[in-house]
């Protein structure tokens, strides 16, 4: 019968390991001689810790095995040991940073992970949610004072016949009241969740800001043409979009009115609330979420269907340029001198007759055409109109960019304050 090393110094031998063990039995030869101090083979056996060859030792710090001796197992500080049980992911044991702190509780690691991703989706639909209420304020807005129109015939006829009334309407009730307002009280509220400044204020060389405002000037072309096709192919099945027009300017003070009212207020106004309040809330969740949500919710605000696709379009564009540059000033400018397109052919025909008028609008459509090829292809060139998504996070379930944007759309809130637009497309649709 082999004899086994004694556990306990001063009691009698451990009848359970005699003879019956082979792992302590001197005859196994993973034990003879590991230990020169037991030339017998004998391996110490105290506390209840089986053998422990290549120097390892028990360590309890934090609960955890800390092993020495070995530079396989290098020292773990803090009591973490590394747990590749699920997909090879990290489990660390007594850290606070995450769940389970308690060394005697084992959390999986896939479902912290898991609710993780989720509290990222749920903070995107909050987001979401604010912005919505600003759609419905918006909406709010306009029916109210539209309420108040239409219950005096005098206000009413005097919106219809006079663009200097209705110019100075829209600037009041649509954009500084209906759009800038809610917004700015979106922005104010969650002052503390805006990682960059709230309006992008980055200083551009004037060479770089030209080649940036002509590239934006092509692109809203293209979308403009877009959107004349789409309408094209609506004729062609016998539907016609519709949208709202605005009186000619009857005097000097008129075409004043009017180009502040279509150029530099809506350009100042829905820049601040998209790419100011809106883009710098969201783009935390990634750019290109920000870019590709808050031009959904600029369509929103426009309110047919032509206006929406183009609005939405024009959105992606100017949050684009914004994100690239980093500054504000590019999409005001740009936005304006898309919007003052428009105007220009109705001040110019006040001044100098129709003729005139098709003439000088004309001549801006192929000078922005020209210019901004030319802006464009040096950008190319300059390797300047690179959009690289955001690289996706590393730690396992992580929120691709299309899950997040996914979240953002399916804000309950936003999918509400959406009905409108479909209600607007259907009154905007008429047969041909």
């Amino acid at each position: 019968m082999n004899t086994y090393y004694n556990p306990d110094p001063y009691g009698n031998p451990n009848t359970q390991n005699s003879g019956s063990n082979p792992q302590y039995n001197n005859s196994n030869p993973q034990n003879q001689g590991a230990n020169p101090q037991n030339p017998n083979g004998y391996q110490p056996y105290q506390g209840g810790y089986p053998p422990y060859q290549n120097g390892y030792q028990p360590y309890q710090n934090g609960g955890a095995p800390h092993y020495s001796g070995n530079p396989q197992y290098p020292p773990y500080q803090n009591g973490y040991q590394p747990y590749q049980q699920n997909g090879g992911a990290p489990y660390y044991n007594g850290n606070p940073q995450y769940p389970g702190g308690n060394p005697q509780n084992y959390y999986s690691s896939n479902l912290y992970y898991q609710m993780k991703a989720k509290e990222e989706r749920r903070q995107i639909r909050k987001v979401g949610n604010m912005m919505g209420l600003c759609v419905i304020a918006f909406i709010v807005v306009q029916l109210v004072s539209s309420f108040f129109l239409m219950v005096s015939d005098t206000l009413y006829d005097l919106y219809m016949s006079s663009s200097v009334f209705q110019n100075s309407f829209g600037i009041i009730f649509v954009e500084l009241l209906a759009v800038a307002v809610p917004f700015g009280i979106m922005a104010l509220a969650n002052k503390k969740n805006y990682e960059t400044p709230l309006i992008p204020n980055k200083r551009l060389k004037f060479s770089s800001l030209c080649l940036w405002v002509g590239f934006g000037m092509l692109c809203c072309i293209a979308a403009d043409y877009i959107v004349a096709v789409m309408m094209t192919v609506s004729e062609s099945l016998g539907y016609e979009l519709t949208q709202g027009e605005t009186p000619d300017p009857e005097n000097a003070f008129a075409c004043i009115i009017s180009a502040l009212a279509t150029a530099i207020v809506p350009a100042v106004c829905e820049e601040f609330a998209m790419r100011c309040c809106s883009l710098g809330l969201l783009k935390k969740y990634g750019k290109a979420v920000g870019v590709v949500g808050v031009s959904l919710v600029f369509g929103l605000l426009h309110g047919n269907l032509i206006q929406f696709v183009f609005a939405t379009l024009v959105g992606l564009i100017l949050g684009f340029v914004t994100v690239k540059t980093d500054s504000i000033i590019p999409a005001v400018l740009i936005h304006g001198f898309n919007n003052g397109m428009s105007v220009l052919s109705l001040i110019v025909e006040y001044c100098f007759g129709s003729e005139i008028s098709d003439y000088s609008g004309t001549a801006v459509f192929v000078f922005w055409i020209v210019v901004g090829i030319a802006c464009t292809v040096i950008l190319a060139v300059k390797h300047r109109l690179s959009f690289k998504l955001d690289k996706p996070e590393t730690y396992p379930f992580a929120n691709t960019t299309a899950k997040k944007i996914g979240a953002f759309i399916s804000s309950p809130v936003l999918i509400v304050s959406s009905l409108y637009l479909i209600f607007s497309v259907l009154l905007s649709i008429q047969k041909v």
